[in-house]
């Protein structure tokens, strides 16, 4: 079974309807600390290279200044054209034997198991129209929960669907719970938390500087290598620069892979446990707020459709 919405209705689910300033800001904050780091990660490599080639640091800050604004810009404009072709884009849901389709999504077929509950709710100021809501882990069960909804007719289209639910339900399929409620429900607090995109943004500036690092002291070769037998991208004069540099502040091979082994072993695992906490700390408010969200605070306003 197929139901279609038409675009025309988005402005009762979408939430980036009307596209304001404010809503471009509250769907960039949430990735901004990993922008800031792509924006630093791409600052570093023009200003290595510009140290490699003896350029004039002060002649190279408008560059500087466009690398910095870059992965914000492409991001924003991403954004931009994404949501706009959403808006224009009708909603549809279809309940097959082995998962349900929505579109649009970005991940646009989920499998029965993974769905936890659907939601039937009354729209604000809109007689006829009901609200639906599909509440689904993306992934294994017990990770991030994500939430799509759609607009229904009344009573058609919603008879329609229970009536798919439970055809669905009685051949063992579907076990999530239906809750019809009787009144609109509050907007669902985002469960994002700005420490925890933080510590990711970090542990990813770790990762690309401590990896590195490790690996080239773990498996480097402290011998003599053949210049002409090198793979390396830098230029002649570039690996002079770099040779130099290196002779001044290590004595042999042996003391800079160390140095490699000790700083990028350091920074890895400096790394690991910025990432590990910053899943745990999502995790824990994505388990929060889903249990805040199926306490019912007002038992009479809803009412659960039970398995027959």
């Amino acid at each position: 079974m197929q139901i279609e919405q038409s675009a025309d209705l988005n402005k009762h689910v979408d939430p980036s309807i009307p596209l304001t300033w404010a809503v471009r800001w509250q769907a960039l904050r949430p990735g901004l600390p990993l922008l800031v780091c792509c924006s630093v990660l791409f600052v570093e490599q023009l200003l290595f290279r510009s140290w490699l080639n003896d350029r004039n640091i002060i002649s190279e800050l408008p560059l500087v200044f466009v690398c910095a604004l870059a992965p914000i810009v492409l991001v924003m404009a991403a954004f931009e054209m994404r949501v706009r072709v959403a808006h224009r884009t009708k909603r549809t849901i279809q309940l097959e034997p082995k998962r349900v389709s929505i579109s649009p999504a970005k991940y646009n077929r989920i499998a029965w198991k993974q769905v936890i509950a659907w939601r039937l709710e009354p729209l604000a100021d809109t007689a006829g129209l009901s609200k639906l809501s599909v509440e689904y882990f993306r992934g294994k069960k017990g990770g991030f929960r994500r939430e799509w909804s759609m607009v229904l007719r009344q009573p058609d289209q919603e008879h329609a669907l229970l009536s798919e639910l439970d055809h669905f339900r009685q051949l063992g399929t579907n076990a999530a719970q239906v809750v019809q409620l009787s009144e609109p429900r509050r907007p669902k607090a985002s469960c994002w938390r700005m420490g925890s995109i933080m510590a990711l943004a970090l542990s990813l500036w770790l990762f690309v500087h401590g990896v590195p690092m490790l690996v080239v002291g773990l498996f480097q070769p402290t011998g003599h290598r053949d210049e002409t037998e090198s793979t390396s991208r830098f230029t002649p004069k570039e690996r002079a620069k770099i040779q130099k540099t290196v002779t001044r502040f290590f004595s042999s091979p042996h003391q800079l892979r160390v140095f490699f082994l000790v700083v990028g072993g350091q920074i890895t695992v400096l790394g690991a446990g910025s990432y590990c906490w910053a899943i745990f700390t999502l995790k824990k408010a994505n388990s929060l707020a889903s249990g805040s969200e199926s306490s019912p605070d007002a038992p009479s306003s809803l009412r659960n459709r039970s398995p027959r």
